[in-house]
Order: structure tokens, then sequence, then C-alpha cells
């Protein structure tokens, strides 16, 4: 109990009421910040 033996593929965020989560793929994280 209390170990987690799955293997993730993704992740979960936590989004509040007008606003807008986006994820993208390939965007340097310098051209980003």
């Amino acid at each position: 109990m209390g170990r987690i033996k799955e293997n993730y593929t993704g992740w979960i965020a936590r989004v509040s009421t007008r606003q807008i989560l986006f994820e993208m793929d390939g965007v340097s994280l310098s051209y980003v910040q």
C-alpha cells in the first residue's frame, strides 16, 4: 500500500474557471520563457 506500480503516460493540472491551458510540443524552453 502506498506504492504506485503503474507507468504514467500523462499528467493532470487543475485549471480554474476562465483559464485556458495549452499543451505544446516541439517548442524550446527558451522560446516559451
